[in-house]
This record gives C-alpha cells, sequence and structure tokens, in this order.
C-alpha cells in the first residue's frame, strides 16, 4: 500500500486521455491507493486507459469521471476491508455507490459507477447498457485475458505499461480469484475459476 502519486497519470495525459480532476475522481485514485497494493493499483488505471482506447475505437462517447471511478474502484471489494462475502464485484460496487454519494456525485452517476463495476464480471451486459459499463466491461477483459487486445493501438502499449507495469498481475489476481472461489463457491469469481478463467489469464498477451 502507498500514498497515491499524482505523477503516474502524467502517462494518461501525454497519451491525450482525460484524466478527471473532481472531487469523485480524487476520492475515488485516493481510496484505491489507500487500501491496495501496487499490482491492483495499477490494473485499475491500465483498465482506464484501455477503456479510453476503446471508446476511441468503437466511436463511443462516455463520462471521464465516471468511466475514471468506476475503473479505479472496480476491483475494490477484493480488499478485505470491503469484502461483505457476497460477489466482490457487488460488494465493490456497493463500496463505490456509497464513495462516489460521499464525494457530491447524484444518485443517478453513483448508480451508474455501481451498476458498471457490479456487472464488470458477467458473461453478458444488459441491452442498452451505458457507456461507462460496456467500456469498463470490455477493458478490464483486455488487462485480465488480452480480449479485446487487438483493437487497442500497438503504439500506446509500452507508454501504458511502462508507466503502470504489471507487477506480477497474472499470479497476484488468480491467487484472489481462488481465494473468493475457495470462500464463495457460488460466486461469480467461483463460476469464472470453473470455467477455466486462471488458463485464460495465463495466456494473456502480456508478460505479467
Amino acid at each position: 500500500m502507498r500514498p497515491y502519486d499524482a505523477a503516474m497519470e502524467e502517462a494518461l495525459a501525454r497519451l491525450g486521455m482525460p484524466v478527471p480532476d473532481s472531487p469523485l475522481a480524487r476520492r475515488a485514485r485516493e481510496r484505491i491507493a489507500d487500501v491496495a497494493d501496487a499490482w491492483l493499483v495499477n490494473h485499475c488505471v491500465r483498465s482506464y486507459a484501455w477503456a479510453v482506447e476503446l471508446a476511441r475505437h468503437d466511436c463511443l462517447e462516455f463520462d471521464p469521471e465516471l468511466l475514471y471511478a468506476s475503473a479505479m474502484l472496480h476491483d475494490i471489494g477484493l480488499i478485505h476491508v470491503c469484502d461483505r462475502g457476497g460477489d466482490y464485484a457487488v460488494d465493490g460496487a456497493t463500496a463505490a455507490e456509497m464513495l462516489a454519494l460521499e464525494a457530491g456525485a447524484t444518485a443517478a452517476q453513483a448508480r451508474v459507477i455501481h451498476d458498471a463495476i457490479a456487472l464488470h464480471n458477467n458473461d453478458e451486459l444488459p441491452p442498452d447498457s451505458p457507456s461507462e459499463t460496456v467500456l469498463l466491461w470490455d477493458a478490464t477483459g483486455v488487462d485480465v485475458t488480452g480480449e479485446r487486445f487487438a483493437d487497442i493501438r500497438t503504439a500506446i502499449v509500452p507508454a501504458v505499461l511502462a508507466a503502470y507495469p504489471r507487477l506480477g498481475f497474472k499470479r497476484e489476481f488468480a491467487a484472489r480469484l481462488v481465494d473468493q472461489a475457495s470462500r464463495k463457491p457460488t460466486s461469480v469469481a467461483a463460476k469464472m475459476v470453473a470455467a477455466g478463467m486462471l488458463d485464460w489469464i495465463s495466456q494473456a498477451p502480456f508478460d505479467g
């Protein structure tokens, strides 16, 4: 764990990606940096970067503040302080929604963040899901299994990985999934492990 370093976001800005600096965005990035290890913090930032890149590819408009907060907090349910014993995505969504409301978000904005996080492990998304939900769903797939990696411009990948290194992400994330599955055998995480997620993670087109 470590305090949040604002310099971490310079790479996003250099790549032309929006970096929100609202009270909500600041609370989200400070919260994840306060409770998570560096490998998970970096995963959250990379997920935002991939989401912005996929929005460019797919010509999708999105709210940078809501997408950013959703990406920063999408795996906070893996942290013990936010683990309520249910599906970690849903537990994280609840914690993120509360944080958003405390930071001054409207109920509708907080619900967008909640839904994007709660649904990001689902096999499918509901029809007409907001852009923020769709982009987070796709972007986490890029970082975890490499799905849609081909839609990311090759030129930006080294800069993103250099600024936000993976730090053994495959190993660390797989271990968290196994822990979730063993403690919560009816959870989405358990279904993911049973379906072969650990193999998909190991085969993702990243070194670690």
